[in-house]
């Protein structure tokens, strides 16, 4: 019956269970601010070092321009799911670590504004997000919630939220509402 039917009408194939499934082609937000230095397979291994948030000296980086890109990203792979073990099983279906690391970076942003929001995740004022949760089942360090990193972005004053418009805000709001309470400040 099939040898009648045209090609668009032909029923598809099915895949065997263990055919290797595309990894997803995802676009890797950009920062400015960590833009390739490098140009050609240099350029492209220093943006995959990036997308994968793993740090690549520039002499890392003229050795893995012999192997080549394709053989770089496999290594960073390897590398981003040891250095972040909670997001391991995405970073090995494909999913660069900056794309799991975005909503921290996105959350940064609402509470520090986009001039306090450039992260380093090296430093454990922006670590924390990636191990300062805690699992109540096992006890174990995972990543924040998105809530609890909120808070932390507050509290912490190496993030400086003192010094942003909002914290201004709630501080005059906070002040409006004493003076309400006890009457205004005098100043003798």
């Amino acid at each position: 019956m099939t040898d009648t039917m045209t090609p668009s009408e032909q029923p598809d194939e099915a895949q065997p269970a263990d055919a290797e499934q595309p990894k997803p082609d995802i676009e890797v937000p950009v920062n400015p601010l960590e833009a390739p230095t490098h140009q050609g397979d240099a350029g492209e291994i220093e943006k995959i070092a990036h997308d994968y948030v793993i740090p690549l000296s520039s002499g890392a980086i003229e050795q893995w321009t012999k192997a080549g890109p394709e053989e770089f990203k496999k290594y960073a792979e390897k590398v981003a799911e040891g250095m972040y073990p909670t997001f391991a099983p995405q970073i090995a279906a494909g999913v660069p670590t900056r794309i799991l690391l975005d909503p921290y970076v996105e959350v940064a942003k609402q509470v520090l504004g986009p001039a306090g929001a450039v992260p380093n995740w090296s430093d454990p004022k922006w670590s924390a997000a990636l191990h300062g949760g805690i699992d109540p089942k096992t006890g174990r360090h995972i990543p924040m919630t998105l809530d609890e990193w909120r808070k932390h972005l507050m509290t912490h004053p190496g993030h400086g939220w003192e010094y942003t418009p909002q914290a201004h805000e709630k501080a005059a709001h906070f002040r409006q509402i004493l003076e309400q309470g006890f009457g205004p400040r005098s100043n003798q």
